[in-house]
């Protein structure tokens, strides 16, 4: 008689994992052949493994609401590392406007039209019309990367057209769409709108959480810079290592929080910072190596996080919401971020293409989930199942529109020898 030995699940799970991670490096091959992002077949990969019955730990529909807020927050502390260091410090503020435009225009005009299809066509109450508008507000900066910047910018040849502003807008509203979370938390506590301490709320969650958090990334990103041009490049090769890119975000993001501060506004600054005392010439600029190491750790966390939503998409998440919240996703992916991305467009000397390019790409995602995960636990909430659903739809709508379009549009800035 045969020895037989049954087979753990963990080893089965780890088995499931590593072939579905393996797959990401052919997926992005194949899929820039046929113009479609990436993420799209980790997606299909996710509803296919959950269906296979993988053992792995799906949602189920929903991951515990700590559970879910963790993992999403690690991908889009890492992910903003990735956009600073992209970025540095080589840009003016003519150009920070770019991105800004989009931030102070477009992020609270969205916010009021979500609220209102909330409050108004939706029938939620108002702290969570206010959460949906807040957590939908900001463009995220993880299944947007393939959108953003492909490499570290310098003063000679840097872009400052579309990748640039997709790049520098997701980094910037991740972390100011964070104060409308708190006041959703705050009405949610409170037994009117009328009751907040709005001079508390504009005190501390607007002003000193967003000008700490920037304060304390640019100071961490600014010292590093400085402590590396005083060694020789031979120890430089040491110290550079690609993992510590991945440790200065854990360092910033924790210190920034410990000191009650925007912790993603710390990290995006640290990445910007690091670079304030690099040398100009390319061979010499710190991020090379910690550039390619962050990309490659956001890219396992996301297919991860990619197959994960797959599997809850097949698993009933779509089903906390009916039509009526179908068609307000839809609402806010083709309606409202294009034409108030326009409306904030207008301000830069872009063409017109350029202009309903950006405004199109507003992609929501990971970070939704982030601030809504967040919010749930801190605050006070009632009735709020339906977000759920409403925000699962808006991630795959802007997950399909724009993953079969994006790349599209790029290969036209390409073909017109207009660079995006």
């Amino acid at each position: 008689m045969p020895f037989i030995v049954e087979t753990p699940p963990y080893f089965v799970a780890l088995a499931y994992t590593g072939f579905a991670i393996s797959l990401m490096a052919f997926i992005p091959v194949y899929s820039k052949k046929i113009k479609i992002t990436y993420i799209i077949p980790l997606l299909l990969l996710g509803m296919i493994l959950y269906f296979a019955g993988a053992p792995l730990p799906w949602p189920d529909p929903l991951w515990e609401l700590e559970t879910g807020k963790i993992v999403s927050e690690v991908i889009v502390i890492i992910s903003l590392m990735t956009a600073g260091l992209k970025i540095g410090t080589s840009y003016k503020w003519s150009d920070w406007k770019k991105p800004l435009s989009l931030v102070a225009i477009t992020m609270p005009l969205c916010m009021i039209a979500i609220f209102a299809i909330a409050h108004f066509l939706l029938g939620l109450n108002g702290p969570v019309s206010l959460l949906l508008a807040a957590v939908l507000a900001p463009t995220d900066p993880v299944l947007a990367s393939e959108l953003q910047l492909e490499e570290h910018q310098d003063l000679e040849e840097r872009n400052t057209g579309l990748r640039y502003t997709l790049t520098a807008e997701a980094g910037i509203n991740d972390g100011l769409a964070f104060p409308f979370v708190f006041l959703a938390i705050l009405w949610s506590e409170a037994s009117s709108f009328q009751e907040i301490n709005w001079m508390h709320f504009i005190s501390y969650y607007v002003l000193f959480k967003i000008i700490g958090g920037l304060l304390v990334g640019a100071l961490i990103g600014f010292i590093y810079s400085w402590v590396v041009q005083y060694h020789s490049k031979e120890h430089q090769k040491y110290i550079l290592n690609g993992f510590i890119a991945v440790a200065l975000t854990f360092f910033s993001y924790g210190l920034g929080e410990i000191l009650s501060t925007y912790g993603f506004l710390s990290v995006f600054a640290t990445g910007v910072f690091m670079q304030y005392h690099c040398r100009k010439s390319t061979e010499d600029n710190i991020n090379t190596s910690m550039l390619h190491f962050a990309e490659e750790t956001e890219k396992l966390l996301v297919a991860l996080w990619t197959i994960f939503f797959g599997g809850a998409l097949v698993s009933g998440i779509l089903s906390y919401t009916d039509v009526n919240g179908i068609i307000a996703s839809l609402v806010i992916v083709l309606v409202l971020r294009p034409i108030f991305g326009y409306f904030a467009m207008l301000t830069t000397n872009f063409s017109g293409a350029k202009k309903w390019a950006i405004s199109f790409f507003g992609i929501r995602g990971i970070g939704s989930f982030f601030y809504l995960s967040y919010a749930l636990i801190h605050g006070n909430f009632t009735e709020y199942d339906e977000l759920f659903g409403i925000v699962s739809y808006v991630i795959l709508f802007s997950i399909l529109i724009h993953g079969l379009t994006s790349l599209h549009v790029i290969d036209y800035f390409k073909r017109t020898n207009k660079a995006a």
